[in-house]
Formats: structure tokens, C-alpha cells, sequence
């Protein structure tokens, strides 16, 4: 019988590879099938030389922050995903890598204290309140041995590749919009530096922190179809963001455009934001974006969890604030539940 090709990439379980000659290669946790050929997929996409996927976007980040030593400065925009501050402040000062922040938009406060200042870092667009930044103006800061990091979660690489503007690291959560589905866990890192390429490989390795092949299958089966879902998206996205922009309930919304993402606020104190949520009945409060449902979150209470009262509304998190991930469904059902909810 001739031999045919797989069409899709197979997923690979098992955990070691027969050797006919011995070999430093052949176990699951370095060089699985499935997993080298969704790193393949993510270097083209991030147009990279090198791609590292890991057990979440969380992983991967702190695969990022491992390059650090004791002393090392990070120096991150004023507005970063909890997550990741918590990740930095309640871990990683623990062995003496410190922090500072300052306001990315102004290139003059990043230009003020770049001065020994060992990796920067910022989201394409921030996280939960959406401001996008200049990528290419930040890189422009950045002194010969600074490593800058960019999250490319929000935008992904269909709207923006910061490793083209200057950026040394990207990093993602592929639980989002690139797996797309809302049943994944992963995440990646991707650079064209190969010395911190065979770094942050070595991390990898070391720690573990690698996804299964059948996660890395659903994530690369979500690829296939991210520019189709990005563009529907974002159309939705922009639909929804006018016809909240034109309604007398809504204070002020933010849709930056490369994402299907949308923040606003509502005219109303906490307590009848909270209202407004639960009676939605189409769109679902949840955890997380990037799927191909509606859902929308109340960062105040659901994704803040280390910050202070200060912090929360220096960054505008306050308790009237939704963020919504518009999915491709149609939009008109997304329209009238927010009109029904609205009225309550």
C-alpha cells in the first residue's frame, strides 16, 4: 500500500522515542511531534525566528522573568495585567529582582528611567482598560542591553508583530484568541535573539512547563482559522462599540480597534453595574476572552486581586467598569441583550 501524508499534523502521546543509537534527544518534555510543530506555526505567525510553547500564558511569562538575576530591574508600564504583576511583585522580588513602573505612552518617562533598567515590559494593548501603545516608540527607549518584552495577547499577531517594532521577546497566551475556543490552556514566547532563544529553551526543559500534545494540537487547529475569527471580531466589536458610544447609559467606552476587546463605563454606581450584569441573559459573565461566544467581566471584583484601592483608581478600575470580549456570533442578539440589560 503506498504511503500517504498526514494533511493535519498528528497528535503525538506517547512520551519517549526508540532510539537505534543512543541519543540526548527522544523524551516527551523536549521535543514532542505535536509541540515542535505548533512552535513552527507560532514563529511564522510572530514572523520569529524561535517559538517556546508552555503549560499557559502564565508559564511562559515567568519563563520570561527567569532570565532575571538578583539585581536586575524591570521596568514595566503603569498599567499591566494583575496577573503578571502579582507574578513580579510576590514572587520574583522574593529573589531580589526589583520593579518600577511609569507611564509608556510618555516616551519622556520612559526615557527618564531607563537608566540601569535590565528588561522592559508592556501589553500591545493593556489589560482590562485597553489603552494601546506605540510598540516602536517604546523599543526606540531601550538602551543595548535591554531586554524588551511585549505581551501580544490582546492583539495578536493578526494586528500587530513587536518583534518587527523593536521588540526582543513576545509573549501570549494562546488560550485566547489563538486557541479561540475557550478549551485550552497555554501559552508562548517567541524572539529572533537566539542567545536568549537557547535561554529560554533551557527554562523550558528544566521547569516543565510545556503543554500536552493534544493541547498543542487545539491550539494549532485554532491558528488555522485566527485571521477569519480576528476579522469577524473585530467588525462585531466595532458594531457594538458605536451603538454603546450613542447610548444615555454608557459614560465612556474604549475599543482600540486591534482586538476584539471593549471596555466601558457605565453611568451608574457598583451596585447597579452588578445588576446589569446579571441580567444579562445571551452574553455570560466569565473569566477570560478570546472565544467565539460573547462574555464580559467586572475587573473590579473578578481580575484585581493585588492591587490597591490607589492602584485601582489611578488605572481607572473602577467599580461602573465592564470589559467586553465580542464574539462572532450574530451581532444583533449581542445588541438586544445589552438593550434589555441596560434598561434595568
Amino acid at each position: 500500500m503506498k504511503h500517504l501524508t498526514s494533511l493535519i499534523e498528528p497528535v503525538v502521546h506517547s512520551t519517549i522515542s526508540v532510539h537505534q543509537t543512543p541519543s540526548q534527544m527522544g523524551y516527551g518534555r523536549v521535543d514532542n511531534p505535536t509541540r515542535l510543530a505548533l512552535e513552527a506555526e507560532l514563529a511564522k505567525g510572530e514572523h520569529a525566528r524561535f517559538a517556546l510553547a508552555f503549560a499557559s500564558g502564565t508559564a511562559a511569562i515567568a519563563a520570561v522573568f527567569s532570565l532575571l538575576k538578583t539585581g536586575d530591574v524591570v521596568l514595566h508600564h503603569d498599567q499591566l495585567y494583575e496577573g503578571t504583576l502579582r507574578m513580579l511583585k510576590g514572587t520574583f522580588t522574593r529573589f531580589g529582582v526589583r520593579d518600577s513602573s511609569c507611564d509608556f505612552s510618555n516616551v519622556s518617562e520612559i526615557r527618564k528611567n531607563t537608566k540601569n533598567v535590565t528588561m522592559l515590559m508592556c501589553e500591545s494593548v493593556t489589560n482590562p482598560c485597553l489603552v494601546k501603545l506605540d510598540i516602536a516608540a517604546v523599543a526606540r527607549q531601550k538602551g543595548m542591553k535591554t531586554i524588551f518584552v511585549v505581551d501580544n495577547t490582546m492583539s495578536t499577531p493578526c494586528f500587530v508583530k513587536p518583534l518587527d517594532l523593536g521588540a526582543d521577546i513576545v509573549v501570549s497566551s494562546l488560550s485566547k484568541y489563538s486557541a479561540g475556543h475557550h478549551d485550552v490552556i497555554a501559552g508562548a514566547v517567541m524572539t529572533n535573539d537566539e542567545k536568549l532563544f537557547k535561554r529560554l529553551q533551557d527554562i523550558q526543559w528544566t521547569l516543565g512547563a510545556i503543554p500536552g500534545p493534544q493541547d498543542c494540537f487545539l491550539v494549532q487547529r485554532g491558528m488555522q482559522t485566527l485571521q477569519i475569527r480576528m476579522s469577524k471580531h473585530t467588525e462585531n466589536a466595532r458594531i457594538i462599540a458605536r451603538f454603546l458610544e450613542n447610548h444615555p447609559e454608557v459614560d465612556t467606552v474604549v475599543f482600540p480597534g486591534d482586538t476584539g476587546l471593549i471596555s466601558f463605563w457605565l453611568r451608574r454606581n457598583g451596585d447597579r453595574t452588578i445588576s446589569f450584569l446579571k441580567n444579562l441573559n445571551h452574553i455570560r459573565i466569565a473569566h477570560s476572552f478570546g472565544g467565539t461566544q460573547t462574555t464580559v467581566m467586572h475587573p473590579r471584583s473578578m481580575m484585581t486581586f493585588s492591587l490597591s484601592i490607589d492602584e485601582l483608581e489611578r488605572q481607572h478600575i473602577t467599580a461602573n467598569l465592564i470589559r467586553m470580549s465580542v464574539g462572532i456570533e450574530g451581532v444583533e442578539s449581542i445588541k438586544n441583550d445589552l438593550e434589555q440589560a441596560l434598561r434595568v
